[in-house]
């Protein structure tokens, strides 16, 4: 315990001296607001290992000019070392002032890729941009000068609530590929995340229901009455003696009384795990939401009252997503 505490506090005082006198080496580990413009202190250089072949070439070649005192062979490694020299200058002036001017991205389901939109700017043309992070790598051809463009960064979600966008790195090695320029940070964003819906979910609850009646012609036990046969019916609801009167096909039809009003309660689901009662309830309001009923949220300590428009329908789904969680219901900033 004491030698993992000695090793905790020489942590801490190099990642405040590093932090005191390296800060750029530090800046990926905090979150950074947006829009964020690279300026050249962030800008870290080496050379690729084409790069460092050419060195390598080039050192060789002003050894034999040397030795033999070849004018021409010195002429053509200094120009080389100039090309070399050049090419590290451009490489840092293509990521310079470069801004990250905002992320966006949109809610997805458990299981799903979380799609953070980087969007870049700048006040002059870029070439050959590219952004990674750990799952993912996507490179811009071309950031013409003033125009916004866009990159993307996936991540694969595994659990529900709050994903953030974590460390991105940026880095090109235009123009010749000698050299490799990058800045690491760490973006503020995050990307909501709803609880995978149950794959073959039970009927909804009709048994449920709060208030009023209406009559829905769906599949129940209660004839209504016949109608033409329509592609996709049941062979076996075809009414035979009034296709063999008319000459036509004719099938019946049957209607079950369900409440105008559908309440989804998570205390009334008979299941154990938690994460299966949320994914279950998933599933039944993307099936209320499709089917247009006007339903009713309820979990502890949330109740989403009854409605079916696009905004109720959205902050059910966050209220599924953040259950349990630490985040607060809040539907304000819905991502």
């Amino acid at each position: 315990m004491k030698q993992e505490s000695l090793n905790n506090e020489d942590k801490t005082f190099i990642e405040k001296m590093l932090t005191k006198f390296a800060p750029n080496l530090m800046l990926h580990r905090k979150v950074e607001k947006l829009p964020l413009t690279i300026n050249w202190r962030r800008v870290f250089i080496l050379p690729t290992k084409p790069g460092l072949f050419f060195g390598f070439i080039t050192f060789l070649m002003l050894v034999a000019s040397l030795n033999f005192n070849n004018n021409m062979g010195l002429m053509m490694t200094f120009l080389l070392v100039g090309l070399a020299q050049v090419a590290m200058y451009r490489v840092f002036f293509n990521l310079r002032n470069l801004i990250i001017q905002s992320v966006s991205t949109k809610p997805v389901f458990t299981g799903e890729q979380a799609v953070f939109c980087i969007h870049l700017k700048s006040i002059e043309s870029k070439y050959d941009i590219c952004i990674k992070n750990k799952q993912s790598e996507q490179q811009l051809i071309k950031l013409p000068a003033e125009k916004i463009q866009t990159l993307e960064c996936r991540l694969m979600t595994t659990s529900r609530g709050w994903i953030t966008c974590g460390k991105i790195k940026i880095h090109t090695s235009y123009p010749f590929g000698l050299f490799f320029a990058w800045i690491w940070t760490n973006v503020d964003s995050k990307c909501l995340v709803y609880p995978h819906p149950e794959n073959s979910p039970p009927a909804l609850p009709f048994h449920a229901q709060s208030e009023g009646k209406t009559n829905v012609i769906i599949h129940g036990e209660e004839f209504h009455g016949l109608k033409p046969f329509q592609s996709g019916d049941s062979m076996r609801l075809i009414a035979w003696k009034r296709t063999a009167q008319t000459g036509e096909l004719i099938s019946r039809e049957f209607q079950q009384n369900q409440g105008e009003k559908l309440l989804l309660d998570f205390s009334q689901i008979v299941l154990k795990d938690t994460e299966m009662k949320l994914s279950r309830l998933t599933a039944w309001v993307l099936l209320a939401k499709q089917l247009q009923f006007d339903y009713c949220l309820k979990l502890p300590q949330f109740n989403s009252g009854f409605g079916y428009s696009n905004q109720h329908h959205l902050d059910c789904l966050k209220a599924l997503a953040l259950f349990g969680k630490s985040q607060k219901y809040s539907t304000d900033n819905l991502q």
